[in-house]
């Protein structure tokens, strides 16, 4: 999209792009909030954001405690996706096909006292440092990462591959 901007805009066509939740919605917090830390002079070291379409607890009523608002396969063929980030200021990889990625999740116990969730990385974090304006170099982490219920990401692992694919 970014090399068609110009096109775009000489052109007078406004083109909207990623206005979903994810991309879309997770963008407009992060720069809320990093504009919001920037303005009062604070130093970013480290930048995570989870999100992910997950339902009400009462309206995860499936195997995988998911809606889809996608296509299904795309969204379990996501994740086999590969992923980058840093954490700790250390580079971490997962590569793309298989389970990988499935079998890196973690248990996120800290998001909220009412929620257990998991968490893997969301493809590869690093390339919004420069759109988000953080500095690589102080930047101990930068991790984007998917939310999903517990047991979502095991049926996710077991089922995907012989039923959906």
């Amino acid at each position: 999209m970014a090399r068609l901007h110009k096109q775009a805009e000489d052109a007078g066509v406004l083109i909207l792009n990623e206005i979903g939740l994810d991309p879309g919605l997770d963008h407009l917090s992060a720069m809320q909030i990093i504009n919001h830390a920037k303005a009062k002079n604070c130093k970013i070291e480290s930048f995570m954001s989870w999100c992910g379409g997950v339902p009400a607890p009462e309206a995860a009523n499936n195997p995988i405690g998911y809606k889809f608002s996608w296509s299904p396969r795309g969204a379990i063929t996501a994740a086999t996706n590969p992923a980058k980030w840093k954490e700790d200021g250390e580079l971490r990889q997962i590569p793309g096909g298989g389970s990988h990625l499935l079998r890196s999740a973690r248990v996120l116990k800290d998001l909220h006292p009412d929620f257990a969730l998991h968490g893997y990385a969301n493809r590869d974090s690093l390339q919004y440092i420069p759109m988000y304006g953080l500095d690589e170099a102080n930047l101990k982490t930068m991790l984007r990462g998917t939310l999903r219920y517990p047991g979502s990401v095991s049926y996710t692992h077991l089922r995907a591959h012989e039923t959906v694919l």
